[in-house]
């Protein structure tokens, strides 16, 4: 229950304290004495953005604190998932500082606005006059019609499901994009791999080629060389491995006449050998050497695909690149597959949507009937006699799925029995809608149990009798929630269980507003001015008094 507002320097209001009852409460007071003030400080602890008027001039920063008792709200897991101290008093805090910019506390824990707003749907519904329009939009008739008929839940896991269809939705339109938009890439790098596969390539391949062109490329000058060596070392008159052999015999001889030789004839020995083995080795590779034309052709032309290949693709390591583009066609491959396995999903969630989709069609057209009836009874009452509302439930174009699954819903509304249906918004006056309005607000709080409505001149367009049935509406309303009502009708005012009277002080030539309960004679006087103006006589105290009586 909204148990107490306490309001600081906001526009008019220089220190106000309401303190709501149980039940009934309205509140009355002249044009402009400061009743929307009243209620925009409301709306800020409830989590509304502040206006350029909230700090008054020169003056503190305005503060604004409201207080609950939230003991049997079954709010304790929204304030666990939140991260907020729980208790059954609950405090909710906005600060505005001079230069506009706000703070927000809940139970003295710094909160942001979109939790305020958040807490505020499980506390308070505030519905002013212009709220009167939410009756043509369909979230609104929805939302009527399910909380009637008892399917808020179903609903909501619908929603959840066709939500989750969007975005695979999304998903798959991207994944079939991107599939279009690879199908020339995909051949080209298809083409590019099948290239290089061909080439049967061989790791460090280029480089062997490179070193062999070399020497088929001198083989001519090569094997003319080493024939000279050869010629040199073992077959001239004067090879050098037959005088190397001459010198080493007559260095062994003087080794044997002399002990300080033998070491030095040993080593002579050693590069003898060496040298014949040189001229062994080098004779075996020059037999290896050909001057091969056919085979310098081949190596050409090889090492020109490779150069080329690595021309082509900036890149020298071809079998890395190979590999790179075998990895990009699986890519490709896994995106069929992907596709596919994301249509599969997108059609079984699909059938989902359309099995809860269909449960509630049948629920909204067995209940909109039922709802039909209640309304109907409740104007009665209200004063529109000849007024039929009529809960149109269609299905959407080729039943299609939207958020609210494959419905649309209107609201009709015929004046007088003889007249036509037509949607609401095109033909009620003022006054009815307020009245349906009403109605359809006292049907959501007997389906939704919100523990505090406040209605802010929900009687406008509305007199006479039509008031006094209004009044006693409300008044049974109020028997399960705590009711706020800002009204000028006395009907209305005097079924209040409080009544609260809003008022303008000059103190020093400044203007502020606050609020007081009236007492019963007070009361009595209220509403007879309401009746009569200032200038009411005895008999209209006397209907003051009857109506409070009443």
């Amino acid at each position: 229950m909204f148990t107490e507002l306490r309001v600081k320097n906001y526009a008019l209001i220089k220190d106000l304290v309401f303190k709501p009852g149980q039940s009934f409460n309205v509140i009355t007071g002249e044009t402009g004495a400061g009743k929307s003030i009243l209620l925009g400080a409301m709306g800020l602890i409830l989590g509304e953005r502040t206006d350029s008027v909230a700090v008054k001039e020169n003056e503190e920063k305005c503060i604004i604190e409201g207080y609950f008792d939230i003991t049997n709200y079954a709010l304790k897991n929204w304030f666990d998932h939140n991260a907020l101290d729980y208790s059954e008093e609950l405090i909710i805090r906005r600060e505005i500082l001079i230069n506009g910019k706000s703070r927000a506390f809940i139970n003295d824990t710094p909160a942001q606005l979109i939790q305020l707003r958040e807490l505020g749907k499980f506390l308070i519904d505030i519905h002013s006059q212009h709220d009167n329009l939410d009756l043509f939009q369909k979230s609104f008739q929805f939302k009527v019609l399910d909380s009637f008929a008892g399917i808020e839940s179903l609903q909501k896991n619908y929603l959840q499901n066709f939500e989750a269809l969007k975005i695979i939705d999304k998903k798959l339109a991207e994944l079939i994009l991107a599939e279009k938009q690879g199908i020339d890439e995909r051949d080209y790098k298809q083409f590019l791999y099948e290239e290089l596969l061909t080439a049967n390539l061989i790791e460090g391949e280029t480089q062997l080629l490179e070193e062999e062109l070399i020497a088929l490329s001198n083989a001519d000058q090569n094997l003319q060389i080493l024939a000279a060596i050869q010629n040199q070392l073992s077959e001239s008159e004067t090879a050098i491995i037959d005088q190397l052999a001459l010198i080493k015999n007559q260095l062994s001889q003087v080794a044997k006449n002399d002990k300080r030789f033998e070491e030095l004839s040993n080593r002579f020995s050693e590069i003898n050998y060496l040298l014949k083995d040189l001229a062994l080795e080098i004779d075996q590779l020059t037999q290896a050497t050909n001057n091969d034309p056919e085979r310098l052709e081949t190596v050409n032309q090889r090492l020109s695909i490779l150069h080329n290949l690595a021309k082509k693709h900036r890149e020298e390591d071809l079998i890395l690149k190979q590999k790179t583009l075998e990895l990009e066609l699986s890519k490709f491959a896994n995106l069929d597959s992907e596709i596919q396995i994301t249509i599969n999903e997108r059609q079984i969630l699909e059938i989902e949507c359309f099995k809860l989709a269909n449960n509630l069609s049948e629920q909204r057209k067995k209940q909109s009937l039922l709802l039909e009836k209640q309304i109907n009874e409740m104007i009665i009452l209200l004063g529109m006699p000849g007024g039929r509302i009529k809960v149109e439930v269609t299905l959407q174009k080729d039943s299609q799925l939207w958020i609210y699954g494959i419905n649309d819903t209107n609201f009709l509304y015929s004046p007088a029995s003889e007249k036509s249906f037509n949607p609401i918004q095109n033909i009620a006056s003022g006054g009815e809608i307020s009245r349906v309005m009403l109605v359809l607000k006292a049907i959501l709080a007997q389906k939704n149990i919100m523990p505090t409505i406040i209605f802010d001149e929900i009687d406008s367009g509305v007199s006479g009798d039509v008031a006094f049935k209004m009044g006693e509406m409300l008044k049974k309303l109020s028997d399960n929630l705590q009711l706020i009502i800002i009204t000028h009708l006395p009907q209305i005012a005097a079924k209040g269980n409080h009544h609260y009277f809003v008022y303008k002080n000059i103190i020093d030539t400044k203007t502020t507003s606050d609020i007081r309960e009236l007492t019963e004679n007070e009361r009595i006087n209220e509403i007879a001015e309401m009746i009569g103006g200032k200038a009411f006589g005895n008999s209209i105290l006397e209907s003051a008094r009857q109506l409070l009586n009443s």
